[in-house]
């Protein structure tokens, strides 16, 4: 009688876990879609000729309706980075081109914090789960250094503009950290690039030099020193990081030696 019982409340966990699957399965398959259609038709530079070929049409919107051009940028850059389309450093560039540094900076800078959190909490959904089963006890211990210093690794990782936009959303969405968290502190750490991106676009003659890639036009004195200046930065943050990785590294190892004598 109880294996029957048994048998038949493995057979309702089971069923839960398929209907749980289903919505996922559908999420997953839409943003792959979603991915795929936005990656063809911004790939193969398609994006910055369609930029390129209507740049006086869009400089008369940006003059004539700047709010509602700023609105939907915005809205346009979330998409882009939630999904992780490949056209985000043209957008930067030509927003900056076509709305002026400062306007280019709010948008850029919102824009890709608010797709960034998106695309963090998609893959906290859709991969969190599985990927912490898999990894199991390295799991629970990456977790761990996440609740101590997730934040400013975070921080460290955001002021790189050399390490993937998308890998950060997906090694941050296995964490435990907020997404209120998540967003000022990647609202900061992409500051610097974002203003980068946007200063250069700033000062491009037309979006021409964009899709041909003028690199004469497009390095300046200003923008060559603020490049040396984001390279240097990771350097003095890797100078304090073991300072922070120590003290976490000090009370995991107390904490395993206090549970290893308390196992004995």
């Amino acid at each position: 009688m109880c294996a029957l019982k048994n048998s038949s409340a493995e057979v309702v966990q089971a069923s839960r876990r398929r209907r749980r699957r289903w919505p996922r399965l559908l999420l997953l398959v839409g943003v792959l879609t979603v991915v795929a259609a936005g990656s063809y038709l911004a790939g193969g530079g398609r994006a910055g000729r369609w930029l390129v070929e209507r740049e006086q049409r869009l400089e008369r919107l940006c003059d004539e309706h700047m709010l509602a051009v700023c609105a939907v940028a915005v809205v346009l850059y979330v998409v882009v980075t939630a999904f992780s389309i490949p056209v985000a450093t043209v957008l930067s560039l030509a927003m900056g081109r076509l709305l002026g540094f400062w306007p280019a900076v709010l948008v850029v800078s919102f824009g890709s914090t608010l797709g960034a959190t998106a695309a963090m909490l998609l893959g906290r959904t859709l991969f969190r789960e599985s990927v912490v089963n898999r990894l199991g006890p390295r799991g629970e211990t990456l977790l761990k250094a996440f609740e101590h210093n997730g934040a400013f690794f975070l921080f460290t990782l955001r002021m790189m503009p050399q390490v993937p936009f998308v890998l950060v959303n997906l090694v941050m969405s296995v964490s435990t950290i907020r997404a209120r968290t998540f967003f000022w502190v990647s609202q900061l750490g992409m500051l610097p690039a974002t203003c980068l991106y946007v200063f250069t676009g700033s000062q491009l003659p037309s979006l021409v030099a964009i899709t041909q890639g003028e690199v004469g036009v497009i390095l300046t004195w200003p923008l060559i020193l603020g490049l040396v200046m984001l390279g240097c930065f990771p350097l003095l943050v890797k100078l304090c990081w073991p300072k922070g990785t120590a003290q976490w590294e000090e009370s995991s190892e107390s904490e395993g030696a206090s549970e290893s004598e308390a196992g004995s």
